[in-house]
């Protein structure tokens, strides 16, 4: 077995945080493929801003079959505005620090090969500096795109001295790279078009198709007729997920229906976030608010249970120019493995949804495209919207299956860990 560090600052575990995302989904399924995995990851919970460890201590580790997990001492960064802004930034900084720091990592088996992600990008630059310490290949793995997040999210300029640094950070890291990895199909040409002349490996998001604590069964029940049409959105509430757009669509789509007298909608929006309370606030000004509920942060298993009762499932983002190097989140294939048509708000199409045709695509950032959508869906016969949710439980099932995905990630370790 060799041994390959993956460094993720906002990795999820199932039994710490209720929900596994995609590097502990990786990990379980390269066991098979002759790779022990060591996720190192931070000891805050993202999007809440938690830490899970108290005290002095400054690290946590777990072992299980094949795989394991090392948390790092973070800082709890819960709470809204100027505060948590100061406080994630102090996390990510010493979760940098931690890293590099000697004898932090001591005990863990020696790495063949690391991996570095860039959720930011002190992360990636950090594990690029333990795989030179270590004299084993360096793989970035970059999950956004810096500077590119920046200029896009936060509305600063090339001119600005954070987006000065990010770039030099970002060809610091693409210098140290071996090989690049990514759930983004466009990142290849996009560095490049930046000089990187090594080779790329896309390894989209996926499902874990077990089923899950909560779930009650993984069949997918047609959706009957009775009570509102209701639109589900489960994840992250943050800048980024752009719910602004979906709630105010909302109150459009059903101030619409109940004009025309074509049947009552609602909205169940399920997560956590940086952005719920001012979310809130938004709705309860809306003519629509009895007709909005919130479920607030629920398990893996229980979101996928509430999944399977919606009509349809939202996803919406930002119109950035970002991201033309491709999407790819976790909840679009989660939504996919439910069953359930989606309607998705994005500036580019989302390539699992459009080859199986299990959703409706509308214009990012459009609240009167979104509320056509919902309108559009709402009206069609029941039996429609199960064959698209049918189809695109199908294509997530036979493409995008972690041990499938597994494969994929394994021989890029493998091609830079046997060269001579």
């Amino acid at each position: 077995m060799r041994t390959v560090w993956i460094v993720n600052h906002y990795a999820h575990h199932h039994l710490r945080d209720g929900r596994a995302t995609r590097h502990q989904s990786l990990a379980e399924h390269l066991a098979g493929l002759g790779w022990h995995s060591v996720v190192i990851a931070a000891g805050t919970d993202h999007p809440t801003g938690r830490s899970h460890l108290r005290g002095f201590r400054l690290r946590q580790r777990w072992s299980g079959a094949g795989h394991e997990f090392l948390w790092l001492r973070g800082v709890d960064y819960r709470g809204a505005g100027i505060r948590r802004t100061i406080r994630r930034a102090a996390d990510i900084l010493l979760f940098t620090l931690l890293l590099l720091a000697p004898g932090t990592l001591s005990g863990l088996p020696r790495p063949n090969v690391i991996v570095g992600g860039s959720f930011h990008p002190l992360a990636a630059w950090a594990a690029a500096r333990l795989a030179k310490r270590h004299g084993v290949p360096f793989v970035f793995e970059p999950r956004d795109l810096w500077p590119e997040s920046a200029l896009g999210l936060a509305g600063m300029t090339e001119r600005h001295p954070v987006i000065r640094a990010l770039r030099l950070l970002e060809r610091s890291i693409v210098r140290r790279s071996d090989h690049i990895v990514s759930p983004l199909g466009g990142v290849g040409r996009y560095y490049a078009d930046r000089g990187y002349t090594g080779d790329f490996t896309w390894v989209p998001n996926g499902v874990a198709v077990e089923e899950l604590p909560g779930e009650q069964s993984d069949a997918v029940a047609p959706r009957g007729t009775d009570g509102p049409f209701t639109v589900t959105y489960i994840g992250s509430m943050g800048p980024a997920n752009a719910l602004e757009t979906v709630i105010d669509a909302f109150d459009r789509a059903a101030t619409t229906a109940a004009a025309r007298g074509t049947g009552p909608l609602a909205l169940r929006l399920v997560g956590d976030g940086a952005d719920v309370t001012a979310l809130r606030e938004r709705a309860s000004r809306l003519p629509s608010a009895a007709s909005i509920s919130w479920d607030g942060r629920v398990s893996q298993g229980d979101a996928r249970r509430i999944g399977r009762q919606a009509d349809c499932l939202v996803v919406n983002m930002h119109d950035l120019p970002l991201y033309r190097h491709g999407v790819s989140m976790n909840k679009q294939y989660e939504y996919m493995l439910l069953g359930r048509p989606l309607l998705v708000g994005a500036p580019v199409p989302l390539e699992s949804v459009e080859a199986s045709g299990c959703g409706v695509h509308v214009a990012a950032d459009d609240v009167d495209a979104m509320a056509d959508g919902m309108l559009a869906l709402a009206a069609m016969p029941a039996a429609e919207r199960d064959a698209m949710g049918a189809r695109g439980r199908d294509h997530v099932l036979r493409e995008h299956d972690y041990a499938r995905l597994a494969r994929t990630y394994a021989g890029a370790l493998d091609s830079v860990t046997d060269r001579p």
